[in-house]
C-alpha cells in the first residue's frame, strides 16, 4: 500500500481544444460574395445585352436616322420664277441668279472678324452681322438673294461655318411701270400683290433639292451619301398689257395730279371687243425692286380696282341706256327742262348752273350733262328698272379681273331706296364703283350692248416657247344692238361744241365719252366734304367702231375739278397713243386735220 502511496500518478489527460469556427464563416462569406459578384455580374452582361438588343434591333432605325441627320444637309434649289412680259413679249417681271449667304454659329471661330470682313462686301451693318452669328442655332442667314458677284466673293474668303449657296432675285426691268398690276414678291419669292399673287401657283413652279453628308467642319464628305432632285421652273405668263402705252399713261396721269395737285388718280385703258386691259395707271405709285417696311401701302394698293367712289354723271350713261332700251325716251325726244326738281318733299335736284326752263332733248340732255333732265328721265322709267340696269352693268359685284383686292363697289337694292335714291342713283350718287367697273360699263356700250369680263392674261409660254391663249369667258348681251348704237350718237354730242367734254375730241378720230363731277362723301360726318370732288372722264374711239375705252379718274383735284378740264385732256392723250399702238387707222377726213 505505502508503495501505492507512493506511487506517482500519470497526469491527467488535457481535452483537445475545439477549434475556432471563424475560417468556415470566412469560406461561407466568400462564396456568398463569389455568388453576389457573379448574379451582379450577370445582371450588367444581361442589361447591357438587352441595351444592346434594344439599340441595334428596335431603336436602329431611328438612331441612323438621327445619325444621318447630324451628318446629312439638305440645300434647297429654288425653281427659277417664272417671267412675265407684255402683250408684245417686252419683259416685265424677271427672275436672276443671286446668292444666299448664310452660317452655323457653333462653327465660326472669330465672330467679330467674320462679321468684320463679311460687311465689307455685303454692304451690312458689322453689327447686324455679328447679331445674326450670335444666334444659338446651328443655322442663320446672314443675308439672303444679294447679287451674284458678292455671293462669289464669300465664297473666295472660305470663311470657317460660313456658306453660299444658290438663289434667285425677282428684278423689275421697267421700275415702277405697272407696279401695280404687277405686284412684288416676298424674301421667299411668295407673291404678294397683283399677277405675282393671283398666278403665283404657275409662276413659282417646283424647287429642288440637294441632299449630301458633310463632316463635323461642315465639309462635304467625298464617299458620301448625295442625291440631287432638279428643280422644275415656273410658267411664263404674256399680259395684255402693252408696255409702252402703261408708260404713256404713266406719265400722263402723274401730270395731270401734279399739275391739278389732286390726291390721286387711276387711268384704265380696256379693248371693248375682247375685255383686255392694255394700261392700269396709278398714282401715287413705287418701285417693286425697292419694297421696304416703309413703301406706304397706298402706293402699294391698285386704286383703280380697290377704292370705291360716286361716278357723279358719268353713270348718266346707265341712266340714258336704261331709258332708250324700254323706249322711255329717244334720242330726239324733246323735254321742257327747269333748272330744279323737287323729288321728294325734303329734296330738290338742281342742275350745275342755274338758267330758265328750255326745251331739250335728251341727246342735249346727257350732252350738256343735266341732273334735272337724266332724274326726269329716271322717274319715267322708275326705280325698279334704273336698279336693274345699274346690276346689268356689273354695279355691286366684282367684275372677275384677274387681281387680288377688288372691290365689287356699293349699291343698294332697290326696295330699300328712300325717296331721293331715285334721283341720286340716276345722277351718279348713293352708289360706289371702281374706276375698271366704269370702264367696263362704257366698253359694253362700246361693244355693241354685250359686256366683256375684263381680263390681264393673255396666255402662257410653254417650254418649247409656244404661246397658250388663255380661255375667254362668253360675253353677256346687257343692251340691244340698236339701243348702244343709238346712245354712242349721243355720247358723241359730249365732246362736241356745247357739250361738257371739248377737251377730250380728238382731231384724227371721232369720240363718244362722258364727264363726271362728283363730291365725296364724308364718312366720318355723314353728308358731303367741302371741297372734296372727284372728276372724271370715260369714252371710247374711233366711235363708229370703238378699238379702246379710257377711263380717267382724278381724285380730290384741287386746281379746278371739273371732269371735262382734269380728265379730259389725259384721256385725250392716252387714247390718241392706244390707238397709234393698235394700228388704228384716223377716221376723220385729211382736211379735220392740222
Amino acid at each position: 500500500m505505502p508503495q501505492a502511496r507512493g506511487r506517482k500518478r500519470p497526469p491527467p489527460r488535457r481535452r483537445p481544444q475545439r477549434r475556432p469556427l471563424r475560417p468556415r464563416r470566412r469560406r461561407v462569406n466568400g462564396r456568398r460574395r463569389l455568388l453576389a459578384l457573379l448574379i451582379l455580374s450577370v445582371l450588367a452582361f444581361m442589361a447591357i445585352s438587352g441595351r444592346l438588343i434594344v439599340l441595334q434591333v428596335f431603336d436602329a432605325g431611328s438612331l441612323d436616322q438621327a445619325a444621318a441627320r447630324q451628318r446629312t444637309t439638305v440645300i434647297d434649289l429654288p425653281a427659277t420664277r417664272g417671267r412675265i412680259f407684255d402683250r408684245n413679249l417686252n419683259d416685265l417681271a424677271i427672275s436672276i441668279p443671286a446668292r444666299s449667304v448664310w452660317a452655323d454659329p457653333r462653327l465660326v471661330k472669330d465672330k467679330p472678324g467674320t462679321a468684320a470682313r463679311l460687311a465689307k462686301v455685303l454692304g451690312v451693318k458689322k453689327a447686324t452681322l455679328a447679331g445674326r452669328l450670335a444666334s444659338k442655332g446651328r443655322f442663320v442667314y446672314l443675308v439672303r438673294r444679294v447679287p451674284k458677284a458678292r455671293g462669289d466673293i464669300v465664297q473666295r474668303l472660305n470663311l470657317p461655318g460660313v456658306f453660299v449657296e444658290g438663289a434667285v432675285a425677282r428684278r423689275y426691268p421697267s421700275g415702277s411701270v405697272a407696279a401695280q398690276v404687277l405686284g412684288f414678291v416676298d424674301i421667299d419669292g411668295n407673291g404678294q400683290a397683283g399677277i405675282e399673287q393671283q398666278y403665283d401657283g404657275l409662276l413659282r413652279g417646283n424647287a429642288g433639292k440637294i441632299l449630301l453628308e458633310r463632316d463635323p467642319q461642315g465639309r462635304a464628305i467625298p464617299q458620301g451619301r448625295r442625291s440631287l432632285e432638279p428643280a422644275e421652273p415656273g410658267t411664263d405668263l404674256v399680259l395684255t398689257i402693252d408696255q409702252h402705252l402703261q408708260y404713256v399713261t404713266e406719265q400722263a396721269l402723274f401730270r395731270a395730279v401734279r399739275q391739278h395737285k389732286a390726291k390721286a388718280g387711276s387711268v384704265v385703258v380696256m379693248s371693248p371687243p375682247t375685255g383686255e386691259v392694255l394700261a392700269m395707271a396709278n398714282v401715287p405709285t413705287f418701285d417693286p425692286n425697292r419694297i421696304t417696311a416703309r413703301t406706304k401701302a397706298e402706293a402699294r394698293k391698285n386704286r383703280a380696282i380697290a377704292d370705291v367712289f360716286e361716278p357723279g354723271s358719268t353713270n348718266k350713261t346707265i341712266t340714258a341706256a336704261a331709258a332708250l332700251q324700254h323706249g322711255i325716251v329717244t334720242p330726239r325726244t324733246e323735254t321742257i327742262v327747269p333748272d330744279n326738281i323737287p323729288l321728294c318733299p325734303e329734296k330738290t335736284f338742281r342742275d350745275s348752273h342755274s338758267h330758265a326752263p328750255e326745251l331739250m332733248t335728251f341727246a342735249d340732255i346727257v350732252a350738256k350733262s343735266s341732273n334735272v333732265g337724266t332724274i326726269m328721265a329716271a322717274r319715267d322709267l322708275g326705280r325698279e328698272r334704273l336698279y336693274k340696269a345699274e346690276l346689268d352693268f356689273g354695279y355691286g359685284r366684282k367684275s372677275g379681273v384677274d387681281l387680288p383686292g377688288e372691290s365689287p363697289g356699293i349699291v343698294r337694292d332697290a326696295k330699300s331706296w328712300y325717296c331721293t335714291d331715285l334721283g341720286t342713283n340716276a345722277i351718279g350718287q348713293g352708289v360706289a364703283v371702281t374706276v375698271l367697273q366704269m370702264a367696263s360699263v362704257y366698253a359694253t356700250v362700246a361693244n355693241h350692248g354685250v359686256l366683256r369680263a375684263p381680263t390681264l392674261l393673255r396666255g402662257t409660254v410653254d417650254a418649247r416657247g409656244h404661246i397658250a391663249k388663255a380661255a375667254r369667258k362668253p360675253g353677256r348681251r346687257v343692251l340691244s344692238a340698236r339701243t348702244a348704237k343709238s346712245l354712242s350718237k349721243i355720247l358723241e354730242g359730249v365732246v362736241k361744241e356745247g357739250g361738257t367734254g371739248t377737251q377730250a375730241a380728238m382731231e384724227e378720230w371721232r369720240v363718244a365719252g362722258k364727264t363726271g363731277t362728283a363730291r365725296k362723301p364724308d364718312n366720318v360726318r355723314g353728308g358731303y366734304r367741302p371741297g372734296a370732288y372727284v372728276g372724271s372722264f370715260i369714252g371710247y374711239a374711233p366711235a363708229e367702231k370703238p378699238a379702246v375705252v379710257v377711263a380717267v379718274v382724278i381724285d380730290e383735284p384741287t386746281r379746278g375739278y371739273y371732269g371735262g378740264s382734269v380728265a379730259a385732256p389725259v384721256f385725250r392723250e392716252v387714247t390718241g397713243t392706244a390707238l397709234r399702238r393698235l394700228g388704228v387707222v384716223p377716221t376723220l377726213p385729211a382736211k379735220a386735220v392740222r
